[in-house]
């Protein structure tokens, strides 16, 4: 999986060592159609976590369950990642015995593979580390927070880290003194996964708390927790070692009604003040927005670049005027929690330690090295883990120069942000388990490359792509993956150039893995994602769920199959003074259609795979149903707004459908005719003449609109089936028949 982006989160890993107890162990294996189940045994001891993997050959998709000694499933997993075909379980047996890993292919796929077994779960930690417990906790509804005591010494550095064994859980920790005051906060570890991890320093010994949850208390499932002493943990910056005069201080709580608190400030020329907002309680995630007289934001920042939730602005005032310093919560959340907001007077040598916090994301495992092409700045290693060769990084420039030229000349997209110097910063690194991640580092607000267009939210950012690629199930070379990744990463820097906090989510990745499609031709990666969605049409567009917004880049070809590559340039200008569905919907307006349509036709179009990559997609739509009689069917529910259920018509004859439910549910039929795909709009029932089409099949769409993107909600539907005499449906438009392959 590639994680395209990551906004507000602090990189501080505590160190590279893995700490286990054993070498690694490897053993090669192989699934025939002769012996479609391979299995390994495996001693485990009760209490100690393992991780096994598997590391298959050619494009091999594996699937891996473990087996218990008394042989039921005690954990398995299908792919490791959204379009990573190889497999990983974390377990922590609760019993010691022979259990029994078991290494099946996907749909009856055959290959061999290597299958690793690791003790232990990698969280960073030193070899002096101190492990105080490592346990799987389990988040559920009824229980969305786990504490645990630790007691600390003066001076000793604390490192908490989850892992998540359930693929859509979203962890957040917290820290609480003595008098039950918050101390640290951390949600996502900056690595591009959801997981989190703490570092704290004692000033003095004394008992704290640690607080497991989830963001916004939205996810559930089974983590990983691992508490530990590390003297090696890079220790976050202390805020409170910044000398200045306070001269404001405010509290309140952000909740209910209340989410916005604004404080007006008079500033003279030359004068420097350091705004820190902090969650004392609750799960509140702060942003702080300095606005000038203008109406126009000057400052701004969500995560300060300690590893908490809090935020912090340093600025100095240009001329004398009036600010507005805006006290927000995360946009995308509901997060809650009393604050306390400082404003300080202090040198103005501390605008450029808070900007250095930011732009030091990325720390490589040896000596730098760094490499110069008209366009970028490439920093790499030739040791540790993030070690490559100069070779690969001069490939690297070369992919990137080629990308550059590629998507703003030929796409037109507007130039992005560069660094002072003109360039654009790239890294070569492990990405830990990602094939690259993108970091805006600064709030530049105004694109200087968009004459025309005053942006508001403009950002600079540095960029990684992976240094080898290793242990992704990829079948494709590593030149190919970097090239797509290139492209991929440099799209989420131009992105950035136009609004780096966009409403509506899905567009960053869906964008990104589109842009892989129309660049680098046979390099591009984006078809392995598209199974995510195939497989589940139901789930409403834009959902939260991982990997969906990856997979639906297919939406933007089908718009741009209609309206020319283009739409999907005009909606990123759209986004710098819309947001969420606003940006959308001024998109397709000038073009005579709405969100709805255009969804609508997308999921007909995914059933007929009437696309020119079609023949390299790894999936077909998932078929809900199969009617063969007529009786009729009914779903209890599960289908999302804008989401979509196909359902297989086994019937010969004229039959009338009719549909019962939701006012926004349709019909449409999809008749495979030849060498088309015909689609025949039903509205709430129509006729279909079966007899004149080689397959017929049933799509029913839900039309609503969620309230934001990513709230999402389901509703059933019933389908009543009768013979008809009346003149069957006409075709409204039709789709090349050439890539179809029937459902199932």
């Amino acid at each position: 999986m590639r994680v395209g982006y990551a906004l507000g989160a602090f990189v501080c890993l505590a160190g590279s060592a893995f700490a286990q107890a054993a070498e690694d162990r490897i053993v090669a294996g192989e699934v025939t159609e002769a012996a479609p189940r391979a299995t390994i045994e495996i001693e485990l001891e009760a209490g100690q976590a393992v991780t096994v993997s598997t590391q298959p050959s050619g494009g091999f998709d594996t699937m891996l369950e473990l087996l218990g000694p008394d042989g039921r499933t005690v954990a398995e997993n299908d792919d490791r990642e959204p379009g990573d075909l190889s497999s990983q379980l974390i377990y922590v047996p609760q019993v010691s015995g022979r259990h029994t890993a078991v290494v099946t292919g996907y749909g009856g796929a055959t290959g061999s593979f290597d299958l690793v077994i690791a003790d232990g779960v990698e969280f960073g930690l030193s070899s002096e580390a101190r492990i105080i417990s490592e346990s799987i906790v389990t988040l559920e509804r009824q229980r969305p927070l786990e504490t645990r005591p630790v007691d600390l010494a003066a001076d000793e550095i604390l490192v908490v880290t989850t892992h998540a064994l359930t693929e859509t859980l979203d962890t957040t920790l917290t820290l609480l003194d003595a008098s039950a005051t918050i101390a640290a906060q951390n949600d996502d570890r900056g690595d591009g996964s959801l997981n989190s991890q703490l570092v704290f320093q004692a000033q003095e010994a004394g008992r704290y708390t640690v607080e497991l949850g989830t963001f916004e208390g939205a996810s559930f499932g089974d983590v990983v927790l691992s508490i530990a002493v590390d003297p090696h943990a890079e220790v976050p910056f202390d805020f409170d070692s910044i000398e200045r005069t306070p001269f404001a201080e405010y509290s309140g709580t952000i909740g209910g009604r209340d989410t916005e608190f604004d404080y007006p400030l008079e500033l003279a020329a030359g004068e420097t003040i350091l705004a820190i907002a902090e969650a004392t309680n609750g799960d509140l995630d702060t942003v702080l927005r300095l606005v000038g007289a203008d109406g126009n934001p000057v400052a701004l920042n969500d995560d300060r670049g300690d590893g908490s939730l809090h935020s912090a602005i340093a600025f100095t005032a240009p001329e004398p005027a009036t600010y507005t310093l805006e006290l927000r919560r995360y946009r995308s959340g509901e997060s809650s929690g009393d604050f306390t907001l400082e404003l300080s007077h202090v040198e103005a040598s501390v605008v450029d330690i808070l900007q250095e916090l930011l732009e030091n994301r990325v720390t490589l495992s040896g000596p730098e090295l760094t490499l110069e092409t008209p366009d970028f700045r490439v920093h790499y290693t030739l040791e540790g883990v993030d070690a490559s060769s100069t070779e690969y990084a001069e490939s690297v420039g070369e992919a990137l120069q080629a990308m550059l030229d590629s998507q703003v000349t030929q796409i037109g997209w507007a130039e992005p942000v560069r660094d002072d110097d003109g360039r654009y910063t790239a890294y070569v690194a492990d990405a830990d388990g990602s094939m690259g991640v993108t970091y805006p580092v600064q709030i530049v607000f105004d694109n200087a490359n968009t004459a025309d267009v005053r942006e508001t939210s403009a950002a600079r950012t540095v960029f990684v792509i992976d240094n080898d690629f290793v242990g992704m199930g990829k079948e494709a070379s590593v030149h190919s993956l970097m090239r797509a990744t290139a492209t991929h990463e440099f799209n989420h820097v131009i992105q950035f150039g136009y609004d780096s906090e966009e409403g509506l989510d899905w567009l960053y990745e869906a964008t990104a893995s589109w842009t892989e499609t129309t660049t680098v031709g046979a390099d591009q990666d984006a078809t392995d994602y598209v199974e995510t969605d195939f497989d589940a049409p139901e789930v409403c567009w834009t959902t939260s769920q991982d990997g969906f917004d990856y997979s639906q880049w297919t939406l933007l070809q089908s718009m741009a199959d209609v309206y020319g590559d283009g739409i999907v340039v005009t909606m990123w200008e759209n986004s710098v003074a819309l947001d969420g569905f606003e940006t959308m919907a001024a998109t397709l307006e000038p073009v005579g259609t709405t969100i709805p349509d255009v969804i609508s036709r997308w999921r007909t179009q995914n059933y007929a795979l009437a696309y020119d990559l079609a023949p390299m997609f790894n999936s077909t739509v998932r078929i809900q149903h199969t009617l063969s009689s007529e009786r009729g069917w009914m779903s209890k529910g599960g289908l999302e707004q804008l989401g979509a259920n196909y359902i297989v018509v086994d019937l010969d004859g004229v039959y009338a459908f009719s549909l019962r439910g939701d006012d926004g549910l349709e019909l449409l039929a999809l008749a495979h005719d030849g060498g088309e795909i015909q689609v025949i709009p039903l509205g709430r029932g129509g006729v279909v003449d079966t007899t004149a089409y080689d397959s017929v099949a049933l799509m029913i769409f839900n039309r609503t609109m969620p309230e934001a993107p990513g709230v999402c909600s389901d509703v059933g539907y019933s389908l009543d089936v009768a013979p008809a005499t009346s003149p069957a449906a006409a075709p409204a438009y039709s789709f090349s028949a050439e890539h179809f392959t029937p459902p199932g």
